[in-house]
């Protein structure tokens, strides 16, 4: 797991460009987020990759066949197969778990695709954050407040519910080409960094 510190200071980002082996566009654009994650007026801390050994092999999971995105320390976790026995079994979820402790960011921004993206999900008070976002990425990207399917132990659970700080998930769409991915991406980035953080209402029970 490399990560990179970038920026100016001012508030705190963690952005997390890769976490499934088979959802790459984030990652694809690692280098244009460094160039531009390097001006903002923020203190940023850029993860590559949580699941090296799944992109390499263009596998969802780790090599122990858990989904590093059900892997946390949240209090919704319970013990399978494809959540591994225990909290932070696989190494790269660990890593980036004590780290981010240690970072303590006002925000997390971690990269996903689908086959229903691009839309932003969020975790904790991000509904305006979020809302920012999509508007300076443009359509078709929109606002989804639920994933409409539950994820214990996600990286949204613990940061969001647990700790109740805000975290957006960015889904693009899978497959989508880069000259599609990435201006979106670095546009609504910006415009969430750039402008601050927003006094939002406690998140909704949902």
């Amino acid at each position: 797991m490399r990560a990179r510190d970038l920026g100016v200071g001012g508030q705190r980002v963690a952005v997390i460009a890769g976490i499934h082996g088979t959802e790459q566009e984030g990652l694809r654009h690692v280098p244009e987020l460094v160039a531009m994650l390097a001006l903002q007026p923020a203190d940023i801390r850029l993860y590559e990759d949580v699941n090296p050994d799944g992109t390499a092999a263009h596998r969802r999971g780790t090599s122990a066949g858990v989904d590093p995105n059900r892997n946390w320390p949240a209090s919704s976790f319970t013990a399978a197969q494809s959540r591994g026995p225990r909290p932070l079994s696989e190494p790269g979820v660990g890593h980036v778990y004590r780290d981010l402790v240690q970072f303590n960011p006002d925000l997390v921004v971690v990269l996903h695709s689908t086959s229903s993206g691009p839309f932003v999900n969020y975790d904790g008070p991000a509904e305006g954050l979020a809302r920012r976002f999509a508007a300076a990425a443009g359509a078709p990207w929109f606002v989804k407040p639920s994933m409409g399917y539950a994820t214990p132990g996600s990286l949204g659970s613990w940061m969001g519910r647990d700790r109740g700080q805000p975290i957006l998930t960015l889904e693009f769409l899978r497959g989508s080409p880069p000259e599609q991915t990435g201006p979106a991406l670095l546009a609504g980035l910006g415009a969430v960094i750039r402008d601050g953080p927003l006094e939002e209402e406690p998140p909704r029970v949902r």
